[in-house]
């Protein structure tokens, strides 16, 4: 529970929360643990994007694998659950992106964004030409704007278009399924946003941060696989008593004295607060049925979402001697391909490991690239063995497969999104009791996530009351 608050703070206070993912959660267990009696509510398996599917008696993630370590969100709410002491790092970390046939070392750096742009050179995978114009960046300059501008524009104008199309937006890519040329610097990659504010100069700013990190891992996950901290967290809800009724909302007054919650045939939740931790379309046509709440839900409309499919693929063999310190590939836009990226489970996580074969994840979806959503699983199958075919130049042999589809899954933090978040904020000022975040706000990660759902608990216990 946030330290904010005392564990009696909650004691009478009646809270619904609405989500079943990291977000609400989390919510609900620090709410829990605060004295609150808590509802959650949500018709989809809890844990939300965090899903799992067996292959051969395996438990695979189907959505994240693991979180960012340089956060301490995760790791805090391991420990909690008892975990902390079982928080191990990918076995293998030897990412690579693919251009013209080739499989390159993803460079140095942060993000994408070249710390050593000799040994950049080196590599091959920037022309010579490209790599002239990213040097310019050391003499250009001061800049930047005063508003916020996309990562596009921000990198293109310092480094020029190889090193965004070929480096940073993959990278990007993988996080968000987004484009580089409408995702916010400020919202979307505060880490960038950091280094173009420490230094005019990218490079600079990024062999700096690079020298100045301290070692470790980047990523982390319980021992034996994510889905241990999903029900580790289920399990102490369930200890503290929280509720779960599996089933939609399907609306949502203010009542006078609290709030009143519509859910699947009609069955009514009364409550003192009500947190929404769902995505964005689905928050807004709830707030459509509260008064005054229309602005509130036509700004959320705006916020957009791409949409990812992940294919779990068991491959006997792949045709090629794969080092097994790979960990995965990155598969940039101008490759042509339907693939994103490629991840070697196997290499990763030892309980994933057999000498008989491989266990890959693949993901497909980029924004405003949506032609495989209109193909049956058997034909994006066999889109997605052709494109690894193309990627690691050797027949790829498909044991078992299975398909994953998040439809609008990945919320867009485009230009400005800050100012959207804030416009969100004072619209709901007047509705005492009602909290609304979710994925959406301040960033996609398991950590942002579970901030996110620690913040709106800390809102919801302190918020005037309107019992």
């Amino acid at each position: 529970m946030t330290e904010a608050v005392g564990s009696a703070a909650g004691d009478g206070l009646d809270v619904v929360v609405v989500g079943g993912g990291i977000t609400g959660l989390t919510a609900a267990l620090d709410l829990a643990e605060a004295g609150a009696t808590v509802t959650v509510v949500d018709r989809r398996p809890l844990g939300g994007k965090i899903g799992f599917a067996e292959i051969d008696g395996l438990t695979i993630p189907t959505g994240p694998d693991a979180f960012l370590a340089r956060r301490p969100e995760v790791a805090d709410l391991a420990a909690r659950l008892g975990l902390g002491d079982e928080l191990v790092a990918p076995a293998a970390s030897s990412a690579k992106l693919f251009r013209d046939g080739v499989l390159h070392p993803i460079p140095k750096g942060v993000l994408g964004i070249p710390s050593d742009l000799d040994a950049l050179a080196l590599s091959g995978l920037i022309s010579p030409a490209g790599i002239e114009r990213a040097r310019l960046d050391l003499d250009l300059p001061a800049d930047r704007p005063h508003t916020d501008e996309s990562v596009g524009a921000l990198v293109r104008r310092r480094l020029g278009d190889e090193i965004l199309e070929w480096v940073v937006d993959p990278l990007l890519g993988g996080i968000n399924a987004g484009d580089s040329d409408r995702l916010s610097v400020r919202a979307g990659v505060p880490q960038i946003d950091a280094m173009a504010q420490r230094d005019s100069s990218l490079l600079r700013a990024s062999a700096t941060m690079t020298s100045a990190a301290t070692g470790g891992p980047v990523f982390l996950t319980p021992d034996g696989g994510l889905h241990r901290l999903l029900t580790r967290l289920v399990e102490s809800l369930e200890r503290l008593g929280v509720r779960f009724v599996h089933d939609h909302i399907t609306g949502l007054r203010q009542t006078g004295t609290g709030w009143s919650v519509d859910v699947g045939a009609g069955e009514g939740l009364y409550s003192d607060r009500v947190v929404l931790t769902i995505p964005t379309p689905a928050a807004a046509s709830v707030l459509d049925t509260t008064v005054g709440c229309t602005e509130v839900a036509d700004r959320l409309r705006t916020i957009d979402y791409s949409s990812v499919a992940l294919l779990l693929l068991d491959v006997s063999a792949i045709g090629v001697d794969v080092d097994d310190q790979m960990s995965g590939v990155l598969v940039p836009r101008g490759a042509g391909l339907t693939v994103t990226a490629v991840s070697f489970a196997d290499h990763k996580w030892p309980w994933l490991a057999s000498p008989e074969r491989h266990l890959l994840r693949v993901s497909i979806g980029r924004r405003g690239r949506d032609e495989w959503m209109a193909l049956d699983d058997d034909t994006l199958l066999d889109l997605v063995i052709d494109d690894l075919s193309a990627v690691f130049e050797a027949a790829v042999h498909v044991n078992r497969s299975v398909v994953t589809r998040w439809m609008s899954a990945l919320p867009q933090y485009d230009v400005d999104h800050h100012d959207t978040v804030r416009a969100i904020d004072e619209g709901l000022r007047d509705r005492p009791g009602l909290v609304v975040t979710g994925a959406w706000r301040d960033g996609l990660g398991l950590p942002a996530c579970v901030a996110a759902g620690q913040h709106a608990a800390l809102t919801a216990l302190t918020q005037n009351d309107t019992r």
